[in-house]
């Protein structure tokens, strides 16, 4: 009896293996078709970008020298490439480039409105203390100040040394409002604003 369980057992075991080993071989044919298929799709792919590739070099590039554009101004890299579109600032808004350089009298009156900020709003938050604001705004108006008085002092052969002297001026008031000094940033502020006045009277 006792022989008759094991060779039962034995046969059982035996079907059992040979079961597992049909299923890896079903899994093992599955993975190498799904391989198949993905280098087939793979290989025409690039037999159709082969034969693509001759006409695409047929178009060809074109070129443009901006180098005497760089030279009399900036491009606007973010604007939308429209022939009909100049390259000065926007009438219906502000300039997306606000550093762009402008014509002469564009520039001036850009300069003019940022020397209105030193008399005006960061006079006014320098006189009440208020000097988180006094630096925004004195920065503010710096953005663009230092970049027109220097082209406007360049191309109009202004007073270079006057523009200088300015600049320091405005470093000094700077130094005073970050140190919460009342007494230095306030005399600064209206010196800065005379100064800008007097280098923009010319234009």
């Amino acid at each position: 009896m006792s022989a008759l369980t094991s060779s039962f057992t034995a046969n059982l075991v035996s079907v059992k293996s040979a079961a597992k080993k049909s299923q890896k071989v079903v899994v093992g044919v599955h993975a190498s078709n799904e391989f198949a298929k993905k280098s087939i799709s793979f290989v025409a792919a690039s037999v159709i970008a082969l034969q693509a590739s001759p006409a695409l070099a047929m178009n060809a590039i074109e070129l443009t020298d901006k180098r005497a554009e760089n030279v009399g101004g900036l491009q606007l890299i973010y604007e939308a490439r429209d022939l009909n579109i100049n390259e000065s600032t926007r009438g219906d808004g502000a300039s997306r480039f606000a550093l762009q350089k402008l014509s002469t009298e564009q520039t001036a009156a850009r300069a003019k409105e940022a020397t209105a900020r030193l008399s005006g709003e960061v006079s006014e938050y320098v006189n009440k203390k208020y000097w988180t604001q006094a630096g925004n705004a004195l920065r503010r108006a710096v953005y663009t100040l230092r970049f027109d008085v220097n082209n406007l002092v360049a191309e109009k052969g202004g007073d270079a040394d006057a523009a200088k002297d300015l600049f320091k001026t405005i470093e000094s008031l700077d130094f005073a409002i970050r140190s919460k000094d009342l007494d230095t940033a306030s005399p600064l502020a209206a010196a800065a604003a005379s100064k800008a006045d007097a280098i923009l009277a010319a234009f």
